[in-house]
């Protein structure tokens, strides 16, 4: 199969999200769901916002994506937790279940994603 090319898409600014912070952002072209980003050691990880176990979104307010010491990602239906830096569930319903990652850049002091990595949403792919 071959590789899906780059769908490049600029999230924010490098400086507008800062360290320990997590940031909600919808997808473009009327794509209904949103990813979420956190910038955890001057690093920035872009998740989309969807649990593994149940497909609801994660935070459990506006931006809110991470535990009480904002050092693990945390699910508000049943408090399930995943590592920042590659998104593996440690604890809850979906062990050893990943969220679905996206690629980032940084160039320019922009912060870019990735799309070519998702796949349609159900209600574009008819």
């Amino acid at each position: 199969m071959p590789d899906t090319p780059p769908r490049l898409h600029a999230l924010c600014r490098y400086d507008e999200l800062a360290h320990g912070e997590s940031r909600e952002f919808p997808l473009p072209d009327g794509d209904t769901r949103s990813v979420f980003a956190i910038r955890h050691q001057q690093r920035i990880y872009v998740y989309l916002n969807r649990c593994p176990h149940t497909g609801a979104p994660l935070n459990w307010g506006n931006d809110q994506f991470l535990n009480f010491d904002r050092s693990l990602i945390q699910c508000t239906l049943h408090g399930a937790q995943f590592r920042i830096e590659n998104g593996l569930c440690i604890w809850g319903p979906c062990l050893r279940q990943h969220l679905t990652a996206l690629p980032v850049r940084v160039e320019k002091e922009m912060v870019w994603i990735d799309l070519g990595t998702l796949a349609e949403p159900a209600w574009r792919a008819r």
